[in-house]
């Protein structure tokens, strides 16, 4: 896809999610965060999310591949940020400008992102928390109607005047380095508990 091509593409794109957006009934089963926070959320679940918290000051990680700039393009015009690449040690140039955003800025990060495996956490999100000292809010998405597409995420789209149930995590503090380590399968279990919880009745 060209230049051109990609730019059409953004706001087409960005289009046909606000006309789907204004359709979807959000049900959030706990408060949004106040203050700046690190929104932690699988690959799949982008869309929804997206829509829910544009406008609000967050910047989020995309991949540096083609495949992000689809993400990225149409972000923009919801009002985020975005910084390219991977997250990981602080030696990576995407998570150092995920850094600097941070003291003005919330972060969205999605940790199984950008080519999986699926659902499973990598330990970028934790390092993040630690250098920026802000806390990972887990989060939890379910969607009644939808468009499962057959990638490694089983990417989501909602349809049309669908049901969304939003469930936020307590926050999680990465406070020392020892902590990356034992906290991890700890942020794997809360996403996955809260998955389970969440489901639209």
């Amino acid at each position: 896809m060209n230049k051109f091509s990609m730019f059409i593409f953004k706001y087409l794109a960005a289009l046909f999610i606000k006309l789907l957006g204004i359709t979807w009934k959000y049900n959030l089963q706990t408060p949004k965060p106040k203050g700046k926070v690190i929104y932690t959320f699988w690959h799949r679940n982008m869309i929804p999310l997206m829509y829910l918290h544009r406008h609000e000051n967050i910047v989020i990680l995309a991949s540096s591949s083609k495949d992000g700039e689809l993400i990225a393009g149409p972000a923009k015009l919801f009002g985020y940020n975005s910084t390219r690449g991977s997250s990981g040690r602080r030696g990576s140039s995407a998570t150092r400008e995920l850094i600097k955003l941070a003291k003005e800025k919330s972060i969205g990060i999605t940790p199984d992102g950008p080519k999986g495996p699926s659902e499973k956490i990598k330990d970028g999100v934790l390092f993040l928390s630690y250098f920026t000292k802000l806390p990972v809010i887990p989060i939890a998405v379910d969607i009644n109607k939808e468009k499962v597409f057959k990638s490694w995420d089983k990417f989501r789209l909602p349809y049309f005047f669908c049901k969304i149930n939003i469930t936020y995590g307590d926050p999680i503090y990465i406070n020392t380095k020892e902590e990356i380590v034992e906290k991890k399968e700890f942020l794997q279990n809360i996403l996955d508990e809260l998955t389970i919880k969440n489901k639209v009745r």
